[in-house]
């Protein structure tokens, strides 16, 4: 097949870095390259000329539409592709692209541009569309010294057409380093200022200074800019959205949230498909405790989905980070099933989403739905990244979930030394009632390649032998750790007696854990049991380890609840409240009948909030249950959930 009639026109000035990869994009689908170098001083024009690039030379005069016309007056081909140096085209293909060229009615195409924001390339993005595809019409040039556009001349034009074309070009300039190296934040304020200086009502110059501002988390700057443009812009403008989103955000962000309410509320009527503004307008109802509101402009924005076409958008709005919001609302609402839902929606969107699987993962296991969590891991196992991986291997662990734990060990992303510790774990665990060996997380001890662990597999070996009941061994894998967690021999003490020294939180809460995991479950009692008077509290612990507990034997957990019991309580403040919530799931889940006095119900209303009123009245109903077994549902929300929802207010 031929190629395209398109001459592609750039200015480029140092460009060594981006200019190989955007011009390897075109190659193919451009029949001329015209560039105009507006004073390079690397080998950008050694690289450009290696592609057929005619150079055309310019002294730069802070006029980018100046410059780009330039490179449109020596275009011979039919059509005109616009990119910068650091963009690059998406695998366009000839056919689909020939195909709009021949359209005899279109003048341009809008195209959207992803551009890659933050540290990470091709993390995060946002998108908008610009018209960059167009024919080469002598009455068809740019205009405005910054922010430049082709599409108002377009529009001047006998039946002028711009339509849209699904040809995706990738910008990496918005990337951290590039933004720092290029110092373009300076550059773009010098340049919208001394436009401004001539035409201090320019609608787009106005706009432009608002987003750099913006950009800079300049957020004052930015609504006193932006506000006053809401009653100027025309709706009908492609960047009218994005003014209403950018004025109540920056509003929000200054506390102005009356303001912001107001902003967020016209803009939804005049775009009610705008996703990015019906989510920002969503969590400031959740902000403010309007719930449902929230929850309604959240579906409204699931329900339109992707929109990066009409309005500017950013990654996962109306698909991955929209559910997971609607996930945490649902949640507020005791909405637990749809709360679920959505963060299942939302992995499914986007397979190694840590943040919907850290939600995920505590909702599935608290609410009796782990088999289908595990299901969706092995669904996307091959998906997960170590990142992710680095929290649900931790999670697997404190929920005591081994076949959930096997499931993971499968994945080739996890570090070599993740996985044969976790293996050694598992021999260990899991072996035959009377069997006590630790050679499996001995012999890792003696591996080089797994030192950077050495910490950990200590931890483990003291916690097994807790379990095995044998002190002298324990006491060898302490002195072991004390270069690694010197507060670990404290903890010992404890154990063999020596209740007059208080440990460090941090100590004390990461030997529950390791205890918990391996079910040394007498050390476990024993360390709580010495626990009062030191703050600890284990609804501040993971909550993947609430599960592990709530499976503990049964004989462990009527001994947990009566140490509990026994402990003076105190109810100052939430968190108070989910401790005597996971008490009510311990004693239900063993068959006792929870306790609390009248003056400490009082104290737990005052300080609990919705979460405490529900749980009480919850408890209540266990009592008449238990008074009358036969007239009553005692069928509730999981007293997990309820612990998980206390310790997060």
């Amino acid at each position: 097949m031929t190629t395209p009639d398109i001459t592609l026109c750039m200015i480029i000035k140092n460009e060594a870095n981006h200019l190989e990869k955007c011009l390897s994009s075109v190659q193919g689908i451009v029949s001329e390259i015209i560039i105009v170098d507006t004073g390079s001083e690397d080998n950008s024009i050694d690289i450009a000329t290696k592609f057929g690039a005619k150079i055309i030379d310019m002294t730069w005069e802070n006029d980018f539409s100046k410059a780009r016309n330039l490179s449109l007056k020596h275009a011979t081909s039919s059509w005109i592709l616009v990119l910068d140096a650091d963009e690059a085209v998406d695998h366009w293909r000839r056919e689909q692209l020939q195909h709009l060229l021949d359209a005899a009615h279109i003048h341009g195409y809008w195209l959207p541009i992803i551009h890659y924001i933050g540290d990470a390339p091709e993390a995060d993005f946002v998108t908008d569309h610009v018209c960059r595809l167009f024919r080469n019409d002598k009455r068809i040039i740019f205009r405005g010294i910054i922010h430049e556009e082709t599409a108002s001349s377009i529009w001047e034009l006998p039946a002028g057409e711009i339509a849209y074309a699904e040809l995706r070009i990738y910008h990496y300039g918005y990337l951290e380093d590039e933004l720092q190296h290029k110092n373009k934040y300076q550059r773009n304020l010098a340049l919208i200022n001394s436009g401004l200086q001539l035409q201090p009502n320019h609608l787009i110059l106005r706009y432009a200074l608002g987003v750099e501002h913006y950009q800079q988390e300049q957020y004052h700057a930015a609504a006193d800019v932006l506000l006053p443009l809401l009653a100027d812009v025309p709706t009908q403008s492609g960047y009218a959205s994005d003014i209403y989103l950018k004025t109540a955000y920056a509003l929000q962000r200054c506390n102005r949230q009356q303001e912001s309410k107001e902003v967020f509320h016209a803009g939804s009527l005049l775009f009610p498909d705008f996703t990015d503004l019906l989510e920002g307008y969503a969590a400031l109802l959740l902000e403010q405790g309007q719930l449902r509101q929230a929850r309604h402009f959240l579906q409204q924005a699931l329900k339109s989905g992707d929109t990066a076409h009409p309005h500017p958008s950013s990654s996962g709005s109306g698909t991955y980070r929209t559910e997971l919001l609607a996930g945490r609302v649902c949640e507020k609402l005791f909405l637990y099933p749809n709360a679920r839902e959505h963060y299942e929606d939302a992995i499914q969107f986007k397979p190694d989403y840590t943040d919907a699987w850290k939600q995920l993962v505590p909702l599935s296991l608290l609410s009796g739905e782990r088999l289908s969590m595990i299901a969706l891991t092995r669904c996307h196992i091959h998906a997960l990244s170590p990142i992710t991986l680095g929290y649900l291997v931790p999670a697997a662990l404190n929920a005591r979930d081994f076949e959930w734990l096997v499931t993971l060990s499968f994945a080739s992303q996890l570090p070599l030394a993740v996985q044969t510790i976790v293996q050694a774990f598992l021999d260990c665990t899991q072996q035959q009632e009377g069997e006590h060996t630790l050679a499996p997380l001995e012999q890792l001890l003696h591996n080089p390649s797994i030192l950077s662990e050495r910490s950990s597999i200590l931890g483990y070996l003291w916690a097994l032998s807790c379990r095995a009941g044998d002190t002298e061994s324990a006491m060898k894998w302490l002195i072991s750790i004390s270069p690694y967690r010197p507060g670990m021999l404290t903890i010992h003490h404890i154990l063999t007696g020596r209740s007059d020294i208080k440990p460090a939180l941090p100590d004390l809460s990461y030997a529950m854990q390791l205890l918990l995991q391996v079910g040394a479950w007498d050390s476990v009692l024993s360390l709580y049991r010495q626990s009062e008077g030191s703050l600890f509290q284990w609804c501040k612990l993971p909550q993947p380890l609430y599960y592990g507990l709530l499976e503990a034997p049964i004989p462990v957990k009527k001994q947990w609840c009566s140490i509990y019991l026994s402990q003076t309580p105190h109810y100052n403040a939430s968190t108070d409240c989910a401790e005597w919530l996971l008490y009510v799931a311990i004693a239900c889940s063993c068959g006792e009948t929870p306790k609390i006095a009248q003056s400490d119900e009082m104290a737990l209303r005052r300080i609990g909030g919705t979460t405490a009123a529900v749980g009480l009245s919850y408890y209540k109903l266990i009592l008449a249950a238990k008074a009358y077994p036969h007239g009553i549902s005692s069928v509730q929300i999981p007293w997990g959930l309820l612990v998980r929802s206390a310790s997060q207010t």
